[in-house]
């Protein structure tokens, strides 16, 4: 099985098809657009593996993700849905063109 990691599209580069984004940590890092059915932009919350974007999750994917790991997880879930609601907040901000 593979993982992927949620992270939030800082800037696109389509030119070179790759895109900077941020897991949530803070630390902007590169990697390669490699879906080719929904285009990417500025604060789209994607899912990456190996350096990969593989696909884009809407807001209600993202929330019906922490869901899942709050029925799952009880009360260890926030230590998994802070990412993804840290993502939510940094992913509105950049739409709104505040970061």
């Amino acid at each position: 099985m593979c993982l992927g990691t949620p992270a939030v599209i800082l800037e696109v580069d389509y030119d070179k098809m790759t895109a900077k984004v941020d897991y949530g940590d803070g630390v902007p890092r590169s990697v390669l657009i490699g879906i080719s059915s929904d285009r990417v932009n500025k604060g789209d919350i994607v899912i990456v593996h190996a350096g990969v974007i593989v696909s884009k999750m809407s807001e209600e994917d993202v929330l019906e993700q922490v869901k899942f790991f709050e029925e799952v997880l009880g009360q260890d879930a926030p230590s998994f849905t802070s990412i993804y609601e840290l993502l939510l907040e940094k992913s509105k901000l950049l739409r709104q063109g505040e970061v």
